[in-house]
């Protein structure tokens, strides 16, 4: 079964993506900065973002427990559907999605890269990461996830804003840079752009008024075509939730067309999640309690 991870990131969270035509950053007159000057720049743009998201209360984020709706857009731009979800972090790189749908939903199959996932009649698909490592839960019981998944799912985590702005940056190896301002989504922005020791190319727009984060850009390039694909997540709706500000609406974008939208509608954090949570023999438990509760209503039908 080939299951390629596109839609958390929720989540990832981590968290979705923008409808605007992505710009790429340019730096006005007057910008031009030696590099130690753009990294002490770069530096206070991220301070002030921090500051805004909640300071202390955002860099201590230990777990986050959120719901809300997942949407998926065709390559025509059309909404397919929606699928409600639950989505549990234990930071920074273990995560657990819960899916619930009705009926026979392609929603989730695309949402999973999975055409094969047994979701006819309903009922609930659980995916879990923990570092390098995956399972997913349907009605045909506990599988593992492919390689080239558990590696994206690693991929995300490293790539991730929150990541990024909560530890990362300050890791040996990570370089900073101030690009500049532009417009995005008809927003004055500042762009920051970070590198790491594995090449990873990532940007991210500050709306300069208000410090928060607009749009969230990682940049991939195959290895043998070297084709180039940018994946932007957009971030909307700031709320304060335990004393960290939070998108309510998140949206992602690959290469200008929109393919997802979050929607959150409740979060919480540092509620002390169990690790247990992000394990197989959790997903195990779990199906075997389903498959009791499927017996017996069964039983109860004749």
């Amino acid at each position: 079964m080939r299951l390629i991870f596109r839609a958390i990131t929720c989540l990832a969270l981590v968290f979705g993506l923008a409808t605007a035509q992505e710009k790429s950053a340019k730096a006005q007159p007057g910008q031009e900065l030696l590099p130690e000057q753009s990294a002490a720049k770069a530096k206070a743009v991220l301070q002030q973002v921090i500051a805004k998201l909640g300071g202390s209360a955002y860099l201590n984020v230990r777990d986050s427990d959120c719901e809300g709706r997942v949407a998926q857009f065709g390559s025509s731009g059309d909404l397919s559907g929606f699928s409600p979800f639950r989505d549990l972090w234990l930071l920074p790189a273990k995560e657990r999605v819960e899916y619930s749908s009705k009926g026979e939903h392609t929603v989730l199959a695309f949402l999973l890269g999975a055409d094969d996932l047994n979701i006819s009649h309903g009922g609930v698909l659980v995916t879990v990461f923990n570092d390098d490592q995956g399972w997913i839960l349907d009605k045909a019981g506990v599988t593992e996830q492919p390689e080239d998944v558990t590696k994206n799912f690693v991929e995300q985590v490293k790539s991730g804003m929150n990541n990024m702005l909560r530890s990362r940056m300050n890791e040996d190896g990570v370089e900073l840079r101030y690009a500049g301002t532009d417009l995005a989504d008809m927003k004055e922005v500042e762009w920051i752009e970070f590198s790491d020791r594995d090449h990873r190319a990532l940007r991210l727009a500050v709306e300069r008024s208000t410090h928060l984060p607009l749009r969230w850009v990682v940049e991939k390039r195959d290895p043998e075509t070297r084709v180039r694909t940018e994946i932007a997540t957009s971030y909307t709706q700031f709320v304060s939730v335990d004393g960290v500000l939070t998108p309510l609406s998140i949206t992602r974008s690959q290469n200008d067309r929109r393919i997802s939208q979050t929607y959150l509608t409740s979060c919480k954090f540092n509620s002390n999640l169990s690790p247990d949570l992000f394990t197989r023999a959790a997903l195990e438990q779990q199906a075997s309690e389903v498959a009791k509760k499927g017996y017996k209503d069964a039983k109860n039908k004749k």
